[in-house]
């Protein structure tokens, strides 16, 4: 039961949304304990995503005798009754008092009834027969003659009107029924609600994100959002839920679906703009004789219409230009939704407002799959396993999990064909996931296909730099091939430049290339199994010439560690241009053999005394040795004087290497790989003749304690010299030899002690990377003549003041000096228009105030102080329009703070001395809050009923005794977090949208609002909060996943055997009653259970 007040300020909330025009155009009445977990919840839950208004009225909610005046209001109000009747419906007065009344106003009015028959029959309802007799026959013990009669007639005039029952609409089962119900209500409301699948998992947040975006633009202007991602991941189903969401905001709406297959037909374009006249103007559809009488129609008779438009499945510009070519055309107000999986086709559209699908979580994943596979939405114990198996090969993919979920639903008892569909999924991904994902692989020309397929087959976790040179010589365009694969959502970069691809995108790639002759691999053009590789290599059953091109046997598991694989074995692998090895040998003559050889991998390679002979090496483009036995002396060295195409080679972590090799054969090379060779000591002089040389990568050699001359290295841009033993950077003294220099990170090279002058006339020099650089103490004056920089990271240095002359760098836009010995920050500071991001955390010794003129500047974005000295902030700091993150944790020092920028995300704020916080109201765009060891802060600033936008609040060792009710009413606050509050006595209300909830070691807090509104909510810990001795409400948490009670003195956990997702349990034994049984849940995976003395003698539950 949810006690009075809660209710009152639940009635409160609905009066809010009435008040404010919401009328409600649903009532569902209904019996909590019979309907509402399998029934009602999900009704309700499809009803309000299709964009229904609904009241979701609930007995067990009731306080008094008489339906107060808001329920009175709720049911006049809404345009559709929906009494759910179930066995124990007529035992609950407040049920039949709703009935009465919606009989009473539907006799005085148009209201609409739609009796909703569960598990009983209209004629038991009418006749008041089975558990209807024994109810009202309690009733009348209760109740006066004239009351139960009038319940009596209310119940056979409702049963009389056209009603849905379960058992003769759909067999039983619960999901079709709803559907059947929705599409009633929807059509008796006249509502144009797109069908979306009744099993939403993850979705809220990303819904909230778009609607906000498309209604923070006033009501006069059009707003255009994109949705982009790869096929499968969600976009239309995304699409769908926000257009149905907003839809009664708007007089007119069309939804254009699969516009790429559309417009690709005989007058396609002009069919899909004469279907987009129509649906707005509620006209019949006229035909358009080509696309641009379509674009006069569309431009002088749709801007008088508030729409919205969903466009969904875009994949060219002219398709947007024919439809939605000028904002101008369509009415003020108007919204309109785009999904592709083509950003480029967003970009040259100029859609400002891009919004990436991503994927969902793993436990997200776990629960959308279950949720198809299961009746009940959970596995049995024996399924458990072998259901993570699954969603970990579909790799998160919705679409997958949603149709290898459905496929597998009729065999839930069938452990075998579990393991049999896991068997499958490994091999190749599922046919109709297969097809979706194939179209945009068809959309590619002949270049991008191959690199597409060279990825999923052998390069995903590959720097894609590295890969780029042996594409190009086969004269593809990689920089543009690379670009479109990644506009199509086909591939990645990731923040480390490594090639990326999703899993099922990856196995698409593979059987695209098995498809190429399934029976015999001889005749495929890439081999990347290294047991079907090692087969082909040794049975050799062909006849005549193959058509591999590529061959990894990476991961074979020879017998022997220098396993030695013969010339013989390549004799017909003649077209071979990619070759993997690991942990093998080539032996024999190779004259001839691989004569188009681009790529050598030869990992873990062994020093073999005898290398191969004539080993055709005049293609080769990369060479990768990495992690091998090679040293100086090796043998092999020679073989490599015929790469002169070379320009990849990789030696990192070949520990063997004292001195490198002569690079002189190697004109051509531009990438020289070096990294965590412990023991090189001396690179080779010939290294300065690498005119083109781009990048040279020396980081972890630590026992390098010289860098080379680096002489004629015009074409070097980027030097890492990071964990090297180098005292000095001598090489700057040829500046004007290396003025192409862009990136220069020499990070944790521990003795390095000075910068020399000459670092001025690196000219093109954007990253100067100098981060835990322990012995450097200061910058030379020059380095403002560094003009190009972008980003200086000096991270714990020992480097106490910056030189003015850093004023001068006026393209700086990151400046990293966190945890260094800075004292200061110079005024210069100021002058640095284009600086986004300054981080000064954990300058202990950096004290005074910010230089008071930083605010006149507007690029800030980061401005990070915390564990400071700093006493003050410029109140200019409200001129930094475009500031996003601040924080000012563990400022022990400031006292005071200004009015704040309302363009702010994330605000962090510490320190015991702080006395003025600033009024919160106008920081509207506040995403994230956080106070930590504000001990003089008594209350929460004003103003924070106004954070719309807040996710998460933070309250850690702050003097606050009370959480005001505010904080309950955010609408997107998923995160509260409140620890070692100790003065804390009273928390008023919780917020229903959160999904983590922490309170801990809050010792004067007593007791818990009733949390059980917090559908979403997935983790509940409560440590340490001494007089904390039950958690009410705990059976409607159905999202929990993991609760934490550990050191709380909870004496009772009722309701616990409810949460059927209870993924992890702590519990405190000490003062329990009763335990609960743990049998039930079949996914507990973690459970901790500690008592400090022996359990009261009660019986077991």
């Amino acid at each position: 039961m949810i006690s009075p007040p809660n209710l009152e300020s639940r009635v409160k909330q609905e009066k809010v949304n009435t008040e404010a025009g919401h009328e409600y155009e649903v009532f569902l009445s209904f019996r909590g304990p019979d309907s509402r977990e399998e029934f009602t919840d999900n009704l309700y839950h499809r009803l309000k995503d299709a964009g229904v208004q609904t009241f979701r009225d609930d007995e067990e909610l009731r306080v008094g005798e008489e339906i107060g005046p808001e329920l009175m209001r709720a049911i006049k109000q809404s345009k559709i009754s929906i009494p759910i009747f179930s066995k124990g419906y007529a035992s609950s007065k407040w049920c039949l008092k709703e009935v009465a009344e919606m009989v009473k106003h539907k006799d005085e009015t148009k209201h609409m009834i739609l009796p909703i028959f569960l598990d009983v029959t209209p004629n038991e309802v009418q006749h008041q027969t089975g558990s209807y007799t024994e109810a009202f026959a309690r009733q009348e013990e209760k109740y006066n003659f004239k009351t139960v009669q009038e319940w009596r007639d209310a119940l056979q005039k409702v049963v009389k009107l056209k009603g849905l029952e379960l058992k003769k609409e759909a067999n039983g089962r619960h999901g079709e029924f709803i559907k059947k119900v929705l599409a009633r209500v929807l059509i008796s409301l006249k509502k144009a609600y797109l069908d979306v699948n009744d099993i939403l998992v993850g979705i809220d947040h990303h819904v909230e994100a778009i609607k906000m975006t498309l209604l923070e633009v006033d009501e006069t202007g059009v707003q255009i959002v994109g949705i982009w991602g790869m096929g499968g991941i969600g976009k239309t189903t995304l699409a769908k839920v926000v257009y149905n969401q907003l839809l009664d905001q708007f007089e007119s709406s069309c939804f254009l679906n699969d516009i790429r297959e559309t417009s690709s037909q005989h007058k396609g374009l002009e069919y899909l703009q004469s279907k987009l006249v129509a649906d707005i103007l509620n006209c019949e559809r006229d035909d358009f004789a080509n696309t641009d009488e379509g674009t006069k129609q569309l431009k002088y008779r749709l801007r008088h219409k508030k729409a919205i438009i969903l466009l969904d499945d875009v994949d060219r510009v002219d398709q947007l230009k024919a439809l939605a070519g000028d904002l101008a055309w369509f009415g003020p107000g108007s919204r309109i939704i785009i999904t592709t999986r083509e950003k480029k086709v967003l970009d040259l559209f100029q859609v400002s407002d891009i919004y990436e699908l991503t994927l969902l979580s793993a436990d997200q994943a776990f629960e959308l799959f279950c949720r198809h596979a299961f009746i009940k939405g959970l596995p049995t114990p024996d399924l458990y396993g072998l259901s993570w198996d699954i969603v970990r090969t579909t790799g998160r993919l919705p679409l997958a999990l949603e149709v290898i979920g459905s496929s597998l639903s009729t065999s839930s008892g069938r452990k075998e064909i579990w393991q049999g569909t896991l068997k499958q999924l490994k091999k190749k991904p599922h046919m109709m996931v297969r097809d979706t994902l194939r179209i945009s692989y068809d959309g590619l020309d002949h270049e991008q296909q191959e690199i597409f397929l060279d990825i999923a087959c052998f390069f995903i976790g590959t720097d894609a730099r590295i890969v780029k040179p042996m594409w190009d010589d086969r004269d593809f365009f990689p920089e543009v091939e690379i670009e479109i694969l990644l506009l199509k959502s086909l591939i990645r970069i990731t923040g480390d430049g490594k090639l990326w691809m999703h899993d099922q995108l990856r196995d698409l790639g593979r059987e695209i290339v098995e498809q190429e002759n399934y029976k015999e691999p001889w005749l495929r053009s890439r081999l990347w199994h290294s047991e079907v590789a090692m087969r082909v290599l040794e049975r050799q059953p062909w006849e005549g010439k193959t058509k591999v091109e590529a061959i990894s046997l990476e991961g074979y598991q020879f017998r022997l560690e220098d396993h030695c694989i013969e010339d013989d074995q390549f004799m017909h692998l003649t077209n071979l241009r990619i070759l993997q090895l690991e942990k093998a040998s080539l032996c024999g003559n190779f004259e001839r053999l691989l004569p188009d050889l681009q790529w050598l991998s030869w990992r873990f390679c062994n020093s073999n005394p005898t290398p191969p002979t004539n080993l055709d090496l005049k293609n080769l483009i990369v060479l990768d040795l990495s992690r091998s036995m090679v040293s100086e002396d090796w043998a092999g060295w020679s073989l490599m004087k015929v790469a002169r195409k070379l320009k990849v080679l990789d030696l990192k972590g070949c520990l063997q290497l004292r001195k490198t090799p002569d690079f002189s054969a190697f004109p051509a090379l531009e990438r020289l790989i070096l990294r965590s060779c412990h023991n090189l000591a001396s690179i080779d002089p010939s290294i300065e003749k690498l005119s083109a040389l781009v990048s040279l990568d020396i980081r972890n050699c630590t026992n390098l304690k010289d860098l080379p001359r680096l002489g004629s290295m015009e074409a070097l841009t980027e030097l890492l010299v990071d964990g090297t033993s180098i005292r000095e950077l001598h090489v700057l003294r040829d500046t004007d030899k290396l003025g192409n220099l862009e990136t220069l990170s020499a990070n944790n090279c521990k003795l390095l002690a000075q910068i020399p002058d000459s670092l001025k006339c690196l000219k093109k020099l954007k990253l100067l990377s100098l981060d835990n650089c322990q012995s450097l103490g200061a910058l030379p004056d020059s380095i403002g003549q560094l003009t190009s920089l972008v980003e200086l990271s000096l991270s714990g240095t020992q480097i106490r003041r910056l030189p003015d002359s850093i004023g001068n760098l006026t393209l700086l836009t990151v400046l990293k000096i966190d945890h260094s010995r800075m004292t200061c920050l110079p005024s210069t500071l100021a002058n640095l228009e284009n600086l986004q991001v300054l981080n000064a955390s954990g300058c202990v010794d950096l004290e005074g105030e910010i230089p008071i003129n930083i605010g006149s500047k507007s690029s800030m974005r980061i401005l990070r102080l915390a564990d400071t000295k700093i006493s003050s902030l410029p109140t200019s700091i409200i001129c930094l329009h475009q500031l996003k993150i601040l924080d000012l944790g563990g400022c022990q020092r400031l006292e005071a703070l200004p009015n704040l920028p309302s363009s702010l995300i994330s605000l962090r704020l510490g320190g015991e001395s702080i006395r003025i916080f600033p009024n919160l109201e106008n920081l509207i765009n506040l995403k994230e809050l956080i106070f930590l060891g504000c001990r003089q802060l008594v209350e929460v600033p004003p103003g924070i009923w106004n954070l719309s936008k807040l996710e998460k609040l933070e309250l850690s060792n702050t003097g606050i005794t009370t959480l005001p009710e505010q904080v309950g009413t955010l609408p997107h606050l998923r995160e509260l977090r409140i620890r070692k509050c100790l003065k804390l006595k009273c928390l008023l209300k919780l917020p229903p949208s959160s999904y983590e909830l922490e309170i801990s070691f809050c010792s004067s807090l007593t007791r818990l609002p009733n949390p059980s509104n917090l559908n979403n909510l997935f983790l509940l810990r409560m440590y340490k909060s001494s007089k904390i001795t039950v958690i009410p409400g705990l059976r409607g948490l159905t999202s929990l996943k993991r609760l934490d009670t550990s050191l709380c003195p909870i004496t009772r956990l009722d309701g616990l055997e409810r949460l059927d997702f209870l993924s992890y349990l702590h519990i405190e034994l000490s003062q329990m009653e009763k335990l609960p049984y743990l049998s039930k849940w079949r996914r507990l995976s973690g459970m901790n259970a500690s008592y400090r003395r022996k359990l009261r003698p009660r019986p077991v539950a």
